[in-house]
């Protein structure tokens, strides 16, 4: 299984805060982009630090 599908939870919070990012009016569209850029690297580095495995 890989990373993404055993943190649906966190997926699910990427997903929320893109949209609701998305949907500001204030926000200009590079602002936008660089927010949820910064969303999904976020959720890369806490899928990988979530599920290291330990190396024997």
């Amino acid at each position: 299984m890989q990373g993404w599908q055993r943190n649906r939870f966190g997926l699910v919070i990427l997903i929320f805060a893109s949209a609701i990012v998305a949907n500001i009016d204030t926000f200009s569209q590079g602002q936008i982009i660089s927010l949820i850029a910064l969303f999904i690297v976020i959720y890369y580095l806490y899928v990988i630090y979530l599920n290291r495995y330990k190396k024997k």
